[in-house]
């Protein structure tokens, strides 16, 4: 499940369109009365994690499946310089591990 967190979002500098809203495939993300993103409905999240990877202050986690996660507070972060990506995920105790992978285009012709 996507989360949004308030204290870390910057709003896009108050973009008619925030980043996240336009990514979204599922166009599940919209704008509430004060301009602040959220996910609705969030049961619908197909958890793809664009939204995720295109926030650019790290404003938007995934919550892993209870199948995945060993207790509360399991999330997986990313963003994004460059061709790169930079992924942090943190267990249930609050410890974090952090890796980047490069982006490979393919060029179809």
């Amino acid at each position: 499940m996507v989360t949004i967190d308030r204290n870390a979002c910057n709003r896009c500098g108050d973009a008619k369109e925030k980043r996240c809203e336009r990514i979204c495939p599922g166009d599940l993300i919209t704008q509430d009365e004060g301009g602040w993103p959220v996910v609705r409905p969030r049961e619908d999240c197909w958890a793809c994690t664009a939204c995720v990877k295109e926030c650019p202050v790290a404003a938007i986690s995934l919550r892993l499946p209870f199948q995945i996660e060993q207790g509360a507070g399991v999330s997986l972060k990313a963003s994004v310089k460059g061709d790169k990506t930079s992924w942090t995920i943190t267990d249930h105790r609050g410890k974090e591990e952090k890796f980047t992978l490069r982006a490979v285009r393919k060029i179809v012709s």
